[in-house]
């Protein structure tokens, strides 16, 4: 019983020498040329293709990066045109008020206390407060 289960090596096996195993054998060898030649082709059309395709992946990628980078830059142009509005708006705003002498008059009595001829002005302590307050803030502000 062990023999029968003994494998047979490929020693025992005689290849058949007629015309039709001659021609599979052939064929057999042609179909593997065939084979090779075209994973030959395939390989060689991929590396051309990837060798075509890659130097535009890579332009199209650094293009992508340098419209994100432009994009940030527009939007931080955008807020600094506004901030520069808003201070433009407030600054026209200034110059009509300082354009009334009515305004420019309250003005030189607050800060610099002018008076009016005959006019008497008396400093209260809640406006020294307010007038130290705004000293230690613009000396704060011209030392940033």
């Amino acid at each position: 019983m062990k023999e029968k289960t003994k494998k047979h090596s490929a020693d025992n096996v005689t290849v058949m020498q007629n015309d039709f195993t001659k021609a599979q054998h052939s064929q057999k060898r042609i179909f593997q040329r065939e084979k090779k030649a075209h994973m030959r082709r395939l390989s060689l059309i991929f590396f051309v293709g990837a060798a075509l395709i890659v130097p535009c992946l890579w332009k199209t990628v650094g293009n992508w990066l340098e419209i994100n980078r432009l994009d940030d830059a527009i939007a931080l142009a955008r807020t600094e045109k506004k901030q520069a509005e808003d201070k433009n708006t407030q600054l026209a705003y200034e110059v009509k008020l300082l354009q009334d002498e009515e305004y420019i008059a309250k003005l030189a009595r607050s800060k610099y206390y002018l008076s009016k001829d005959g006019e008497v002005i008396f400093s209260l302590p809640e406006d020294n407060e307010t007038k130290m307050a705004e000293k230690q803030g613009n000396a704060t502000d011209s030392d940033s």
